[in-house]
């Protein structure tokens, strides 16, 4: 008998490998013993998690403190089920919901399973470093149409947006706003981080573990004010996460919270402050986002690309979160040693130092967002075909294409493909990037 993905994986643990990536808790690190005993079902002894459990209420409740709103639930089906709950309180079908452009894709898959039409505004970039850049305002996009407005901050680069300011100008339309902050649960720990979202939003995801002590799937969701339909979220909570939820997941996202506050996070912080220090030394670029912990480095500089970066770190037993043309990723939590922090900026280092020096030139950038109306819904409706990715300028898009990570699509789901979309997507997938989507050159059009 065989168990090929197990035998991967417990091949992949024995490697004893370095974690700049997901989840927080760095190869189980971070987690509390004893988790494998806690994973049962639905019994009188244990309750059920989702129906008035006297444990999960209490737990939800200190959750609620910890952030400061009115509301808050553990989810085991990670933020996209947040999203999705987020989505379906706040729009009802038929209804216009407006997006920031490097929203993540599962923005687009829940406003096609509600019905719901999605409309971009536009995201500007920091050329240095070819990134989505923060929002400022929404102000300008707030027609009369639009019925709420969702976020990401910050995004997959630790980069924050104004969301104080943007949620002053949606409660003066009387509109929600809706928070993508899954990469950011920690900010709640000390006042070196942002502040969290929580404090000004309608609702808030968080991915508890992106940054937190907990395995993944665990995700926090926070409710303020009367402009989010609540009743809506509690059923659509019951109506996208499994009957069966993990009490494993939902166990370790409790400790994540009970010790979010005391798990070394200033530590971590000034492991991070003294790396941009050395690389500003050595004249190696980290941009310099709102989240210090979230290492971005650039070699643009360079005859070489993020992706090929990844790869000479992971065979040198270093994993980083993520990669594109420019820069690698390297999420940073307390379950992070000093060592290995010595250890990545050596290998930075040696790699900088053997890449061969060009002018900065940060060449092909990410295309605009759409700016139509789309109705991801109907499209899902329409009778499909395969078409020549090279071939596809003009067609309707059956699916959505995503570099993945960060999961920010580049074609969208019921938009007419543009020439600059496709010669984006090629040059990711010739560089070495994985996008999902396309599939041996092809991609879903609508017949």
């Amino acid at each position: 008998m065989a168990a090929p993905l197990y035998e991967h994986l417990k091949n992949y643990a024995a490697q004893n490998r370095i974690s700049f990536a997901m989840p927080g808790h760095k190869n189980g690190r971070g987690l509390r013993s004893g988790l494998v005993s806690l994973d049962v079902t639905e019994l009188p002894a244990t309750e059920n998690l989702y129906h008035g459990s006297e444990h999960m209420q209490k737990a939800n409740a200190l959750l609620s403190s910890l952030y400061g709103s009115d509301e808050s639930f553990i989810l085991t089906g990670g933020s996209t089920a947040a999203i999705q709950a987020m989505i379906c309180g706040a729009v009802k079908k038929g209804g216009v919901l407006l997006a920031s452009g490097d929203c993540h894709v599962s923005v687009i898959n829940a406003c096609a399973l509600l019905g719901v039409k999605i409309r971009f505004f536009p995201k500007d970039l920091d050329a240095e470093f070819g990134v989505p850049a923060a929002t400022e305002t929404v102000k300008d996009f707030l027609t009369p149409d639009v019925d709420a407005v969702i976020v990401t901050s910050p995004n997959y680069y630790g980069v924050c947006s104004d969301i104080k300011k943007i949620a002053d100008e949606c409660h003066d339309a009387s509109l929600p706003l809706l928070v993508d902050e899954a990469h950011g649960a920690h900010f709640a720990a000390y006042d070196i981080f942002p502040e969290t979202a929580v404090k000004y939003a309608d609702t808030v995801c968080h991915s508890a573990h992106k940054t937190l002590n907990a395995m993944n799937g665990a995700a926090y969701l926070h409710l303020n004010g009367t402009l989010i339909d609540r009743a809506r979220v509690k059923r659509a909570l019951t109506v996208f996460q499994s009957t069966s939820p993990s009490y494993v997941i939902a166990a370790t996202a409790d400790t994540a919270r009970d010790e979010l506050k005391n798990v070394g996070w200033d530590r971590t912080y000034r492991m991070c402050m003294n790396f941009r220090d050395a690389a500003a030394k050595a004249g190696i670029r980290v941009l310099d986002n709102d989240d210090k912990t979230r290492l971005v480095i650039n070699f643009s500089d360079y005859y070489i690309t993020g992706f090929e970066v990844r790869d000479i770190l992971s065979e040198n037993g270093i994993d980083i979160e993520m990669a594109d043309l420019f820069n690698i990723v390297a999420i940073v939590t307390p379950s992070n040693t000093l060592e290995e922090m010595r250890l990545l900026w050596w290998n930075i280092l040696e790699i900088a130092e053997k890449a061969e020096k060009k002018d900065v030139n940060i060449g092909t950038l990410p295309p605009p967002a759409c700016e139509e109306t789309l109705d991801p819904s109907r499209v899902f409706a329409y009778e499909w075909e395969e078409a020549e990715l090279e071939r596809a300028a003009g067609r309707i898009a059956c699916d959505t294409v995503v570099p993945y990570p960060p999961g920010v699509p580049v074609i969208f789901t019921g938009e007419r493909i543009r020439r600059e979309q496709i010669e984006y997507v090629s040059r990711i997938a010739e560089a070495g990037g994985e996008v999902n989507g396309i599939e041996d050159g092809k991609i879903l059009v609508v017949k």
